[in-house]
């Protein structure tokens, strides 16, 4: 049975008025209302449907509709196939619809901000502060802190639709020092004998915070306008446990790219096979086109569900820290 971590159900936000809008403005929303796991899904449709593709290609979102499905006895959210599938069949989430440091979340910016010479300098100046796949993460985590407090962003509905609430169920995101950390922590010890988990989510912890000291102190000093424009307190607004959750949430919704790592919001709705074997499509970055193309690899029915492998072999503990679920099936790490 598939299971995020105490089988809570979260709720995000995401645009209230996105039904007078066509898909190319779906990052530009200002007025934003609280909708159930089932309906953020559906953004995750327009969304990749927003993105560029050619005539010759097919988007994804129109062979995939967001359905739930019976594993162990409980219903979970996940992808489905919207007509029979051949093997063999490709389609692609085109390059509007995936996020990316290198050249998607500076084209959003630029062109939502208008312009502002000194913002377009400091957006152009984002490679110069970027030196590994860690800082790009990091700077991406940032950014999506920054524009997830403004009424209007063209990231907002990244961070809201897929990213919000993806942390809770890590345990590297629980503060030890707070209350709700500190319960959490006792739950898991003391229901599962999951103290080695903690250990490994404390590591973790450790490894951000080493990320946070690395390159929070350089951004804030080098992209003033951007991240502390409008009276932001940064001490407030950037604190190493906000930081946390969203670095988190980024890494379990990240996909490899040849690069530094991307999130493809069609991509977060295919959910790991849950006997842990083969699943019935494949993901893979397509450089030429920018997107990520989707290749069946068997006869798919209509209405069954859609699923792709999260890695080979994949193990518990590994499965809550980056994912934040694990299934019954699932053997412990070794």
């Amino acid at each position: 049975m598939r299971r995020l971590w105490q089988g809570l159900a979260f709720l995000v936000l995401v645009a209230a008025d996105e039904q007078c809008q066509d898909d190319s403005s779906l990052d530009l929303h200002s007025t934003w209302e609280t909708l159930d796991n089932f309906k953020r899904a559906e953004l995750y449709l327009q969304s990749a449907a927003a993105g560029t593709l050619g005539e010759e290609l097919t988007s994804c979102a129109k062979l995939i509709e967001v359905d739930t499905f019976d594993e162990g006895g409980s219903r979970i959210r996940g992808a489905a196939a919207a007509t029979d599938l051949s093997p063999s069949v490709v389609c692609t989430i085109g390059e509007g619809a995936v996020l990316d440091m290198s050249v998607g979340v500076r084209r959003m910016l630029s062109q939502s901000l208008g312009d502002q010479p000194e913002l377009s300098r400091e957006i152009a100046s984002f490679e110069s502060l970027v030196l590994n796949p860690s800082e790009e993460r990091s700077l991406l985590t940032l950014i999506l802190m920054r524009e997830a407090g403004r009424q209007r962003s063209p990231l907002m509905p990244y961070f809201r639709a897929f990213l919000e609430g993806a942390h809770e169920h890590n345990p590297a995101s629980w503060d030890p020092a707070s209350a709700d950390g500190a319960a959490r922590r006792r739950a898991l010890a003391e229901q599962t004998g999951g103290h080695a988990l903690l250990k490994g989510g404390d590591m973790l912890r450790s490894a951000v915070a080493d990320f946070y000291a690395a390159l929070v102190p350089r951004a804030l000093a080098e992209l003033p306008l951007l991240l502390l424009g409008d009276g932001v307190d940064a001490a407030e607004y950037y604190s190493l446990q906000r930081f946390t959750e969203v670095w988190l949430s980024i890494r379990s919704r990240s996909f490899d790219d040849g690069n530094f790592g991307v999130i493809v919001p069609l991509a977060c709705l295919l959910n790991h096979p849950s006997d842990n074997g083969d699943s019935n499509v494949v993901l893979s970055y397509s450089a030429q086109r920018r997107g990520f193309d989707m290749t069946v690899t068997r006869p798919i029915k209509r209405g069954e569900q859609l699923t792709n492998s999260y890695g080979a072999g994949l193990c518990r503990e590994r499965a809550l820290l980056v994912y934040g679920f694990v299934t019954d099936i699932m053997p412990p790490c070794s």
